[in-house]
């Protein structure tokens, strides 16, 4: 069968126009439709289902913004560094409590030989002791600027960091230390795990090595297992064989400098720079990429219930990945948690339950085996543009017996909520329509909730429709352009052709090139105009053109203009006054009955194409000149200019007598010096404010009293 042209464009024309007109929606289903989200007590899994998490609780806070270093006391508790300016704390009993400062910088490395602490302050070179009682007296000195990590080997303590000749590992003990191993190509060693067999792995910062110092018992050599490929290493566990390496760019100038960015909001865009990696090397050596980010950074690593847990910021996200092969296959990591704050800086076992500390604010929570019972996550702000009317939300979930998902939406003028958006709406059912104004902004709430032991519910999905409001386009105005000024989309080369440009016309044509999205040329009786106007959902404009004349009825030059520009040729109409009509619509990405218009008329504008008349022209010899007299007038438009030009000559500029253009008719006296004449012949030219020009043309003599 075949189909005529014009029924196949008009089929095309159709299938356009309701693709314009589909009405925007947004679907959570996938892992990345969530990681922009607010969640606590919610596990997000790789393959973007949400379930109840472990259950987190905030058990206690300090006074300053970030926490370098932790260390359990053995008793239930922990020993941490805060701040900048050396504070110890400790955690004991369910509180915090003030425990010493030392002398120097900030404390990154702790270690507990005995009962007491060793510490080492950064820019100092020292290491202290400090007893619970907050004692503090020196341990040892040592050749290291800045120490990141500790590690205890009965009495004696192995230090990890960099000195002014790059990175270094040092023993020391009791009032002495020796250098064990240093690394010149890096900048430090940033971390460090016991091997389980009297030597250790190491992290560095430079080019991100993973090392292995095989210890004084067995070898003393330092040999470099991998390149991760990143700025630093920052944290390493071994199990059963196996280490685990986290991998992460732009941290070390923000340790240094005890400056941690604060916590990233759900509107943070993904950090180009900065990128993350977890690694694992099995015992063959053979590395293995087992989870990466481009958002991320890692701050710690541990192991715990058969995972792998991820401390990361600027979002103190806890990823969790499972150790075995077979469980990543079906799961290969999810996000266990978030605490709220901006960095999850260090795991402490406390029994079967884990002690996470947190940064920007400094907190402590402690992560269970028992599942949460209840859990929130607020999706990002969804947009209307530029305001929009909020639909139904449609919800799948798997809710078990005891178990379920509760719905609820808010809108908001603002693109972070605060006080002046409305109240969440009671839980909706799946599909049903809310009860909300309209707005720009928008946001859902999803609640997990469980009343058995191990059960949770299993979202899989939420989509939520939305209709953004038709608002009539802003006009700001519209730009009368000089006469003979031609605005196009494609204007040919030598569409000037030999006509005279005027000076103010050649000033707005530059090179006769193009200016932003049209192109410029100069054509006598053209008038060109430029639309100030903006749709404000981004639609984009057609426009209906009408010349509207002093008197008489209007008259269409376009219906569906689509350039924000536009120029006719007035030779077709008559001199005269007259206005320009612009309507803007968005009627061609709206439904029907949804386009919006508005007007925009011009003040008045002269339409001239009538050159001036020149009359009364004398050319009289007189003394060592000639004296040009002449007038000029023109019926519609006042002059603008007038010139002077002996047989075939340079043109010379001319003021009327009273030394102004200001009205139609002016007269000309002008004693010109025979030396200027090279003739018998003089021609006078006149211009109107619409670049018409006359000219005449007189023999010397001619009107000369006998």
């Amino acid at each position: 069968m075949r189909v005529s042209a014009s029924i196949l464009a008009a089929t095309l024309f159709a299938a356009v126009s309701l693709a314009r007109a589909e009405q925007p929606s947004a679907t959570f289903t996938s892992f990345n439709d969530w990681t922009t989200s607010d969640s606590r007590g919610v596990r997000i899994e790789a393959d973007g289902r949400l379930r109840l998490a472990p259950n987190v609780r905030r058990v206690a806070q300090l006074p300053e913004g970030v926490v370098w270093a932790a260390v359990a006391d053995g008793a239930g508790g922990a020993y941490l560094s805060a701040g900048t300016e050396g504070k110890l704390f400790h955690y004991t009993g369910g509180l915090m409590k003030p425990l010493t400062q030392v002398k120097g910088g900030i404390v990154f490395a702790m270690a507990k030989v005995g009962q007491d602490l060793v510490v080492a302050p950064s820019g100092e070179g020292k290491l202290f002791r400090v007893t619970p009682a907050g004692d503090v007296k020196p341990f040892a000195d040592i050749d290291a600027r800045l120490v990141w990590a500790l590690a205890v080997e009965g009495n004696d303590v192995v230090v990890a960091g960099g000195s002014e000749r790059g990175a270094t590992l040092i023993l020391a003990r009791e009032g002495t230390s020796r250098k064990l191993a240093d690394l010149p190509e890096e900048t430090a060693f940033t971390c460090l795990a016991s091997d389980g067999q009297g030597g250790y792995y190491l992290g560095t910062h430079g080019r991100g090595l993973l090392m292995h110092y095989t210890g004084v018992r067995t070898g003393d050599t330092m040999q470099a297992l991998m390149s991760t490929g990143a700025e630093e290493v920052r944290a390493i566990v071994v199990n059963n064989g196996q280490v685990y390496a986290g991998a992460t760019s732009g941290l070390g100038a923000k340790f240094s400098s005890g400056n941690l960015e604060r916590r990233e909001g759900y509107l943070g865009e993904p950090g180009l720079a900065t990128r993350s990696t977890v690694i694992r090397l099995d015992p063959d050596g053979v590395p293995q990429t087992l989870w990466q980010s481009g958002q991320s950074q890692i701050f710690a690593l541990t192991i715990w219930n058969g995972q792998l847990l991820v401390g990361t910021g600027n979002r103190s996200r806890l990823f969790s990945i499972p150790l075995q092969e077979a469980d990543r296959a079906l799961n290969p990591f999810s996000v266990l948690d978030d605490l709220g704050t901006a960095q999850a800086t260090a795991f402490l076992r406390l029994g079967s339950d884990l002690l996470v500390v947190a940064s920007n604010p400094a907190e402590l929570h402690l992560l269970g085996e028992a599942q949460a019972t209840e859990g929130t996550i607020d999706s990002r702000i969804l947009k209307g543009v530029p305001l929009a009317d909020w639909g139904r939300a449609y919800l799948e979930a798997d809710t078990p017996a005891g178990t379920s998902v509760n719905l609820q939406t808010r809108t908001g003028a603002t693109e972070i909520p605060d006080g002046t958006w409305s109240p969440w709406t009671p839980p909706l059912r799946s599909g049903e329509r809310p009860v909300l104004p309209p707005a720009r902004f928008a946001q859902f709430r999803l609640k997990l909730a469980s009343t058995r032991g191990g059960a949770t519910p299993a979202v899989e999905s939420v989509t939520i429709h939305w209709a953004n409001r038709s608002l009539p386009p802003l006009w700001d105005g519209v730009d009368i352009m000089p006469p003979g000024l031609v605005l196009t989309r494609n204007a040919p080369l030598d569409d000037i052709g030999i006509e005279r440009v005027p000076l103010k016309i050649q000033e707005l044509i530059p090179a006769l090139g193009y200016a932003g999205g049209e192109k410029r040329s100069f054509r006598r009786g053209a008038q060109a105009f430029g639309f100030r106007v903006a749709d404000p959902g981004g639609d984009p404009l057609q426009f209906r053109i009408r010349l509207l004349p002093e008197t008489g009825g209007p008259m269409e030059l376009e219906r569906s203009w689509r350039e924000k520009f536009f120029t006719f040729d007035t030779l077709v109409v008559p001199d005269g006054k007259y206005r320009l009509e612009v309507t803007a619509s968005n009627g061609a990405s709206q439904p029907f009955n949804m386009a919006r218009s508005a007007v925009w008329r011009t003040p008045t504008f002269i339409v001239d194409h009538t050159p001036p008349v020149i009359s009364a022209l004398t050319a009289v010899a007189e003394a060592d000149g000639v004296r040009v007299k002449f007038t000029a007038r023109d019926e519609t438009s006042v002059l603008k200019e007038g010139a002077l030009s002996a047989d075939g000559g340079a043109w010379l500029e001319l003021v009327p007598e009273d030394g102004l253009f200001d009205a139609k008719e002016k007269t000309f006296d002008i004693l010109v010096p025979r030396d200027r004449i090279k003739g018998n012949r003089v021609l006078v030219r006149a211009t109107d404010a619409k670049n018409n020009e006359q000219t005449a043309t007189v023999l010397i003599g001619a009107g000369k009293k006998p």
